[in-house]
């Protein structure tokens, strides 16, 4: 789950780049919440009703996307938890995010999420505590199943895995073996209905071809149960791509989804598209 430089991604951030060429407009605040580095990027000028976005992990990807979302006025936070797999632990310090951010800062009540490859992990744990506090649920090429990635138990499908990330997963849970943890760990659509009832906007950008991250084993049994019960959904499927890179080639598509301005992505099934 190395985050490495490919020659696609490169020619995609030289796109993105001559999209947001006046760059970012914002101030990059750095402060500690319970011990953990939170960073804030702070427009210029902050849209009506103060939306942000909460990254789960990997901040310094997507940089043209976030930086189209800092240009149309809204926030960008994330804070340092890594190697905390979205477990009860970390949720104690987005507890603590989220009421710097909301309660004394003004933000949102329901900011967009973002989780990108394990950082999926971090924004579905939040989205199954907290439905009523996120409006969007976008994973890119996202982790939803710890069976998945890190442990690469045969699902669906087989991912690589990570036997080291695996040990530290195991310990973060407090689980004691593999049989345990497949027993216990929580399910991709575990908890997850009552988010399609409070009307939270599933995001799904991911390569079907992904050997890391398989999307069969992570994202679609949350395409399937947003399906299912009418959610609002929207999907980005890059036919043949493997894990890296992440997200488009041209952000503005997903920027219009997160912002509510867009229609549906050409490339996505009608019937997988409801808002």
């Amino acid at each position: 789950m190395k985050h490495t430089k490919t020659p696609l991604l490169i020619a995609a951030s030289l796109l993105a780049f001559a999209f947001c060429s006046s760059a970012s407009a914002a101030t990059v605040e750095k402060i500690s919440i319970a011990g953990k580095p939170v960073t804030i990027k702070v427009p210029d000028q902050p849209a009506p009703g103060n939306p942000w976005l909460w990254v789960g992990e990997f901040p310094g990807q997507l940089k043209a996307f976030q930086e189209g979302l800092v240009e149309k006025g809204w926030h960008v936070v994330h804070v340092g938890v890594s190697n905390q797999f979205g477990s009860p632990r970390a949720m104690e310090v987005w507890e603590k995010v989220y009421e710097e951010m909301h309660g004394k800062r003004g933000l949102s009540a329901k900011p967009a999420l973002l989780g990108i490859s394990r950082g999926g992990l971090y924004v579905k744990a939040w989205t199954r505590l907290h439905p009523d506090r996120v409006s969007v649920l976008y994973l890119d090429n996202g982790v939803c199943d710890i069976r998945s990635w890190p442990a690469g138990f045969p699902l669906a499908k087989q991912g690589k895995g990570s036997p080291k990330d695996w040990a530290l997963c195991k310990t973060e849970f407090g689980y004691t073996s593999d049989a345990e943890a497949g027993q216990k760990a929580a399910k991709p659509c575990d908890g997850m209905l009552p988010a399609i009832q409070a009307g939270v906007l599933l995001i799904s950008c991911h390569g079907t071809a992904d050997s890391v991250v398989p999307y069969e084993d992570n994202a679609a049994p949350l395409v399937k149960i947003w399906q299912d019960n009418g959610g609002r959904l929207k999907l980005f499927p890059k036919e043949g791509a493997d894990h890296h890179p992440h997200g488009l080639p041209d952000p503005r598509p997903i920027i219009a989804a997160v912002t509510g301005e867009g229609a549906p992505s050409s490339d996505a099934p009608a019937s997988a598209i409801r808002q």
